[in-house]
């Protein structure tokens, strides 16, 4: 039990001396860190505006559906969103490091390869896109604090589905080629066009989806449901189906790594 304790608080500092390199780079470039970060807000706000004419235009209630979560939509999932690429950029960089053979350098670093892939570099534009989850959320919760630390709790447990489908897509380079495009569409297409979206609107074998092969229900829907009438239950089914796919992108990833060909390529990682 010492062990596992030691064990997690060595790879907490490892991933706060990361968070801070990361900001020291974000810093050099403050000026494209700005203006990426500003238009993913603005971009974000206009989806906003939309739903704002759509509601204007036929009522305060659409099939069940009303603004509250809307504004639950667009804060929780972007807020996952935001923590997963802003804290763990590198996951994007997964396949190439695979195919390419330069996952050496990872390997040879005294922590988990995984957690040094995901820690090498940070998405500027998701900064916006968490500040703007937490503007929205702010908003929705009333500016409660309790609620708010719980919205932001979803937020945290939704980052979990987002990288963990990543590193699954971008894992099984290993037996069947470049799987860049697949885990592109899948995320971009599939995970966060659904996300975004009510989950009134979907029925029968796609709804069914949102819950197994696209788990959108318990990165988006379900949190709604706590946040709007609170369920422990439901917190759990949360919580477990989270680390459930976490425990399968790290089996997955060890699995690639078993069966990854060296490209001898040895170089420092800054």
């Amino acid at each position: 039990m010492l062990m596992v304790v030691k064990n997690i608080l060595n790879n907490a500092n490892f991933f706060k001396s990361a968070v801070i390199c990361n900001l020291k780079s974000v810093f050099e470039y403050r000026l494209s860190f700005i203006i990426q970060s500003i238009f993913m807000f603005i971009n974000n706000g206009v989806w906003l505006v939309f739903w704002i004419i759509i509601f204007k235009n036929n009522g305060d209630n659409i099939n069940g559906v009303n603004f509250e979560t809307i504004l639950y939509l667009w804060s929780i999932p972007v807020i996952s969103f935001g923590i997963a690429y802003f804290f763990f950029g590198g996951v994007s960089n997964i396949n190439s490091y695979i195919m390419s053979g330069q996952m050496d350098s990872c390997m040879l670093q005294p922590k988990h390869p995984l957690l040094n892939v995901l820690t090498s570099k940070c998405n500027f534009s998701a900064f916006g896109d968490l500040m703007y989850g937490v503007v929205i959320g702010l908003i929705v919760v009333k500016f409660n604090i309790l609620e708010f630390i719980l919205l932001f709790t979803m937020g945290m447990f939704g980052a979990i589905f987002y990288l963990s489908l990543e590193i699954i897509l971008r894992s099984i380079c290993v037996w069947i080629g470049d799987t860049e495009i697949i885990a592109r569409k899948y995320i971009d297409t599939l995970f966060i066009t659904f996300s975004i979206y009510p989950e009134n609107l979907f029925t029968g074998l796609l709804r069914i989806l949102l819950y197994t092969v696209i788990p959108v229900g318990y990165m988006a829907y379900i949190p709604i449901n706590i946040m709007t009438r609170f369920n422990l239950l439901s917190l759990l089914i949360v919580l477990i189906s989270g680390i459930a796919y976490l425990y399968l992108a790290i089996f997955l990833f060890n699995k690639a790594m078993k069966n990854y060909e060296s490209g001898n390529t040895i170089s420092m990682k800054s």
